[in-house]
């Protein structure tokens, strides 16, 4: 429900649900490796359906806050993997992409909710899990 908000109050690029669909499991622990494994009571991950664009809206709510600690950091790590570094390019492989992987990404948590958050409205996005927990 917190994703159709998102999509309703805000512009986002056309996005693939990766975890309604069990044909796009592998996709999703291509990109997200390990969050299948963690114990999640919900999921969503949702990504850009052209990969020039910057979009992108990963939620988690894990069964415990060890598990919130790694999705966060899977979350992280798929931006840093977006993002590239000195030696090599990033996945986004653009160099407008990469730079917007690399200044419109924020990973966010509220004890087991984790939320990852890319594009020209994931500042709007925060926004809106912080006002979850208000």
């Amino acid at each position: 429900a917190f994703y159709d908000t998102l999509r309703a109050e805000n512009t986002w690029p056309e996005l693939m649900n990766l975890t309604e669909d069990p044909t796009m499991t592998e996709l999703l622990d291509s990109y997200y490796p390990g969050l299948s494994e963690l114990a999640a009571k919900q999921c969503g991950v949702y990504i850009a359906a052209i990969s020039a664009a910057v979009g992108e809206i990963a939620l988690v709510e894990t069964e415990n806050a060890g598990d919130a600690q790694k999705a966060a950091e899977i979350f992280q790590a798929r931006i840093d993997y977006q993002v590239g570094d000195d030696a090599n390019p990033g996945g986004a492989w653009y160099p407008e992409t990469i730079e917007g992987w690399k200044t419109l990404s924020h990973v966010v948590s509220n004890g087991n909710f984790v939320m990852l958050a890319v594009g020209d409205s994931a500042a709007a996005a925060v926004e809106s899990f912080e006002n979850l927990f208000a």
